[in-house]
């Protein structure tokens, strides 16, 4: 019995930066993890369908660096096809002006990047893609009415540590659980779930898992959905002395097994202002299945 909607899979794209190679060919090497979302423009057509804008979202930190306080100029996505291979975008992300074409939240403390992207050149390139759409949503601020809470089971996708696979995007799914959301965590822009997450998962969809067993007194949440996007680990430092002089020598950092999760709703809060705005640009996007290989 699958309990991820296999269309989720498909909406998950890996994110990665040109490399070269002990021939010094230039490789694809996955950095971190995106996914894709579509916001609904304009009235409904004769037959009840909208239009749809699509947008990638990863973490911020996937585009910026905060302690350099420089932007990623380029990055390659990577997408699966309908016909069973990979196809390989390069993105500038950044304007004439040296501008970032993506957004971010207006808090600080959000780590969200929401880059407006092509539909129709994905389109065009035969790609098997879903986005996330309305009916797709669990907000934090609506746990609550929707039956989810601390406990609850959920599934982390990415491709930690580069493993994104050789020949085309093979998701890695892990199972975890909410560990705490609240007022005081969420006012900083993030929630806990216990799960594990490593460099390379950072801005991959968190799906609620769906239940059908509770205990008296509540009612269980019947359906998947996204919640959230996974933002960074939670480390702490463990230290080795010297037995010679009682000196810290090495300090390890060390996970907790305790992971930042960025509720949805921020994603959306971007969204709207992207909407907005009469000046965002689309993300132009280059094919590069010409100029890079896959990693051996």
């Amino acid at each position: 019995m699958a309990l991820i909607p296999p269309a989720y899979l498909n909406s998950v794209i890996s994110i990665g930066v040109e490399k070269k190679n002990e021939k010094n060919e230039p490789i694809f090497r996955s950095i971190a993890t995106g996914f894709l979302v579509g916001k609904p423009i304009g009235e409904k057509n004769e037959k009840g369908e909208r239009s749809f804008r699509l947008f990638v979202v990863t973490n911020r930190h996937v585009f910026y660096n905060d302690k350099t306080k420089q932007y990623v100029k380029e990055v390659l996505l990577r997408f699966n096809t309908t016909e069973n291979k990979s196809h390989h975008f390069k993105v500038n992300l950044l304007n004439a002006d040296s501008k970032p074409i993506w957004s971010m939240h207006t808090n600080e403390k959000v780590d969200l990047a929401v880059l407006p992207i092509n539909a129709g050149a994905i389109s065009d390139a035969k790609i098997d893609f879903y986005f996330f759409r309305e009916n797709d949503l669990f907000f934090a601020k609506d746990f609550k009415s929707k039956n989810v809470s601390t406990g609850d089971g959920l599934f982390v996708l990415g491709f930690p540590m580069s493993i994104s696979g050789k020949a085309k995007n093979f998701v890695i799914v892990r199972q975890g659980i909410i560990a705490r959301v609240d007022e005081e965590v969420l006012e900083d822009g993030f929630y806990y779930i216990d799960a594990s997450a490593y460099p390379g998962n950072s801005g991959g969809p968190v799906i609620v898992k769906p239940e059908v067993v509770t205990i008296q007194g509540t009612q269980s949440n019947g359906s998947a959905g996204l919640i959230g996007v996974i933002s960074s680990g939670e480390t702490y430092s463990d230290v080795a002395v010297s037995q010679q002089t009682g000196e810290a020598k090495v300090i390890f950092t060390e996970q907790t097994g305790l992971v930042r999760v960025v509720p949805v709703e921020f994603v959306y809060e971007i969204i709207d202002e992207i909407i907005k705005s009469t000046t965002t640009q689309e993300a132009k996007v280059e094919n590069a299945d010409s100029k890079v290989k896959e990693e051996a």
